[in-house]
């Protein structure tokens, strides 16, 4: 019997790929936090805090889908939540404290040792 290479080699390289997409309970939170609030920003148009929240997760993340979409689903969670709880939006400067607070946490989990 032949032993073929190429089905464990495959193997060897998903089991790979596996791993480098695992995060932290953590790293998981901080981008839950920011996709919370990004929903929050969409609702009452903190236009530049979306934007600001968008460019910090693409300087500081891992490329990985996976990460991107836990952010817009909670993003959108977050949207339809704030919307069916008919909730006031915060003031502009409380919720930058609230967006900068966010980043901070998300810049500390994902900096690398």
């Amino acid at each position: 019997m032949k032993f073929n290479r190429i089905p464990v080699l495959l193997l060897l390289i998903l089991c790979c790929q596996s791993t480098a997409i695992a995060a932290t309970d953590q790293q998981f939170a901080a981008i839950k936090r920011l996709g919370e609030l990004n929903g929050v920003a969409l609702h009452c148009r903190y236009l530049e805090q979306t934007q600001h929240m968008k460019r910090v997760l693409v300087m500081t993340l891992p490329k990985r889908r996976q990460l991107g979409e836990l952010f817009d689903i909670e993003t959108n969670t977050s949207f339809m939540s704030f919307m069916a709880a008919q909730a006031t939006c915060p003031s502009a400067p409380t919720f930058n404290e609230q967006v900068d607070a966010a980043v901070q946490q998300l810049e500390t989990v994902f900096s690398k040792p």
